[in-house]
């Protein structure tokens, strides 16, 4: 970048926002006027740039995208608010360059009122408040747009293709299925949706329209399915930003190269090609072709969708009144509840990898978004970019989350940590372990928990002066006598057998300890021998909707399998073929064994009682195991020198108390983390 004066440098005081809580200024893209001859340079950029009123606004489109790196700032806009006088530079990322040179073509000549965050906030000044109080109105800023254009990249690796496909695939869709008539936040409508799909109604009218559209729009997915793996891979797609801006726009079309599509097109594409992968590969699929269907499995843009499509939901009960909005109440269950803050930081952590430049964009990205938001600033947090670095954000984040009742939050204190943080804040890093309990992210109309270790206590969270410790009420269940080897595997192999098998000894002798102490801590002696297969898998198994509690009929049974299945590999060559043909028997016991690798990274323990449980790896004798109200789990803690403080250490399952069986109201008590 060459000096220039500063005379020649954009200068944001020329227009200052009135009050930056309700004001925003908007860029006036400008059409050239120059003719360029194919292969040369694009005419520079030329813009202006006014101030508008959020209560009043003109018409304008806000644009989602990457930044790229902020040190890229090579290109610039020619700022021209004053004819007489020469424009001004605006020095901007490669990336937003090439995101305006083709809004600018797609224009055809007319002026673009756009909201780009880049240049219409004033990034470069840390000495005042404007950047926090316009982040913390994002959510207007985006809902009051007629349109957010969400720009992808310039065009390549066929995105031309693969777009085209989105728009006749997905509009298809959108006529023939009306898909999102099915996204109604219930299980019913949603395995209505299923049983069409997969021809459980062969008779039924609509089941039969569905059936016609997957045979037209199958083979037009498949030359095309390679190609948009490579496009869910562009950065838009893992940038946290982007949830907001687009879970709250009334209109939004993604924009590749010059081609426009609506943003809804490639999430019904991408939801029905679940459906049609058997019309895809009707016979053996390739190396290749297994790559490409577990790449297009969990994608980000599924999540993006969900959210949004809960966000539009609880806007329409708001204004419909199913939803009351008043300061005290909270969305009920079912359509139009909304995605609190707590939900949304699990849904971008929990095996989804959504990035951040500035980390406090973790949180404060989804911050507009919340339906509880307003609660949680009179609980302290707002976006602060002044005074507050990522350590302050992430524990003033918990702090708010569990004095709004969401104890279950504590689960996702995971170690080790990257930041100095107490113990019972969670960094919300990407990719965080899923806790015990099958956390229904209330996608499904927040079904109930599997687990209810503290009965149906209500939270009960108190404050101290100290803002990094936090007083939690519950009840002491036992306190750690011993602990096993950790388990620390994820998924069978033949090299990894004796690990799987020792595990499984390992909580068979802590059963066999606990049977001889004799506590009467089982309501019978059947129950408790059941710990034994309960305890690995932590009481749970496959149902038809996801994660159910483990039964004797299925887990007792498989457990059984299983056990003899890792015998044998660890006794006989599995070319034996008696052996082969004895394990071929064995393999329902498979179910069990993938259920076990979902336990991984767990220490087996035993308590002074006689409990056998699953805690952190790092459990330690005398550590104490505790069940807070209001949350489902049970939790493993440890004293420190002051008394009634406490070190978190993480959720635990410890089989007989995990249905509030040692929940007793009258011995509960304070418990101070810090």
């Amino acid at each position: 970048m060459s000096k220039l004066s500063n005379s020649y440098i954009f200068d944001y005081n020329n227009v200052r926002l009135p009050n930056p809580t309700c004001y925003i200024r908007l860029l006036h893209l400008h059409p050239t006027n120059v003719s360029v001859p194919n292969g040369s340079s694009p005419a520079p950029l030329r813009c202006s740039i006014s101030v508008c009123s959020l209560n009043q606004p003109v018409p304008y489109h806000a644009i989602s995208y990457t930044w790229g790196s902020p040190d890229d700032k090579h290109h610039y806009l020619e700022v021209c608010n004053h004819e007489s006088e020469p424009p001004q530079r605006l020095y901007i990322t490669s990336s937003l360059a090439d995101a305006l040179h083709h809004l600018r073509e797609l224009a055809a000549g007319s002026v673009t009122t756009l909201w780009i965050d880049q240049i219409c906030i004033n990034q470069a000044d840390n000495d005042s408040d404007e950047k926090s109080k316009q982040v913390g109105i994002m959510h207007r800023i985006y809902s009051s747009a007629e349109q957010v254009r969400v720009w992808l990249g310039p065009a390549a690796d066929e995105s031309d293709e693969v777009m085209e496909m989105w728009e006749e695939v997905g509009k298809k869709c959108e006529e023939e299925v009306n898909l999102a008539s099915y996204f109604a936040s219930n299980l019913a409508a949603i395995q209505t949706l299923i049983d069409h799909a997969n021809n459980r109604t062969p008779n039924d009218p609509v089941t039969q329209r569905i059936q016609r559209y997957m045979d037209w729009a199958a083979p037009r997915m498949k030359p095309h399915l390679n190609a948009m793996t490579v496009m869910f891979k562009r950065p838009w797609f893992r940038r946290v930003w982007v949830i907001q801006e687009f879970a709250l726009a009334r209109n939004t079309v993604l924009i590749c190269g010059l081609k426009v599509t609506a943003a809804q097109y490639p999430a019904w594409v991408l939801n029905m090609y679940g459906y049609c992968r058997q019309r895809i590969w009707p016979g053996s699929m390739t190396d290749e072709d297994f790559e490409v269907c577990n790449a297009l499995r969990n994608q980000p843009f599924d999540t993006l969708f969900t959210i949004k499509k809960r966000r539009q939901d609880h806007n329409d009960a708001v204004q419909q009144g199913r939803v009351r909005t008043d300061r005290n109440s909270s969305p009920p269950a079912g359509p139009g509840a909304g995605d609190y803050l707590f939900d949304l930081l699990v849904k971008t952590s929990s095996g989804q990898r959504m990035e951040a430049t500035d980390l406090r964009d973790r949180v404060y990205a989804l911050f507009g978004i919340a339906v509880d938001r307003e609660k949680l600033e009179r609980l302290g947090l707002t976006p602060d970019y002044r005074d507050c670095d990522f350590e302050m954000v992430l524990l003033l984040t918990a702090r708010a989350t569990m004095l709004r009742g969401e104890v279950q939050m504590l689960s996702f204190s995971q170690f080790p940590k990257d930041h100095i943080v107490p113990s019972w804040v969670p960094e919300w890093r990407p990719d965080m372990a899923t806790p015990f309990f099958h956390y229904s992210n209330r996608s499904l109309g927040r079904l109930p928990p599997m687990f209810t270790a503290s009965a149906n206590s209500l939270p009960a969270v108190t404050e101290t002066d100290d803002t990094a410790i936090i007083g939690v009420r519950g009840c002491r269940i036992d306190i750690v006598e011993d602990t096993a080897d950790p388990w620390e595997q994820t998924e069978w192999d033949v090299s990894n057998n004796s690990c799987y098998l020792a595990f499984l000894k390992q909580v068979q002798s802590l059963c066999d300890r606990s049977a001889i102490k004799g506590h009467q801590i089982y309501a019978s002696e059947t129950r408790r021998a059941e710990a034994i297969w309960r305890v690995p898998v932590a009481d749970c198994e496959l149902a038809t909707n996801g994660l159910s509690r483990a039964s004797v009929e299925k887990s007792g049974q498989v457990y059984a399998y299983c056990l003899e299945s890792y015998e044998l590999f660890e006794l006989h060559s599995k070319w034996d073929p008696e052996v082969a043909a004895r394990h071929e028997e064995l393999r329902p016991g498979n179910v069990y064994c993938t259920f076990l690798g979902r336990t991984g990274n767990r220490r087996p323990f035993i308590t002074e009682k006689g409990y056998v449980g699953l805690g952190p790896v790092s459990t330690e004798t005398g550590d104490m195991v505790v069940a807070f109200a209001g949350a489902p789990l049970t939790y493993l803690v440890r004293p420190t020198t002051r008394d009634g403080h406490f070190k978190f250490l993480g959720d635990s399952y410890c089989d007989g108390v995990m249905d509030g069986e040692a929940w007793d109201e009258t011995k509960a008590e304070t418990f101070f983390l810090v």
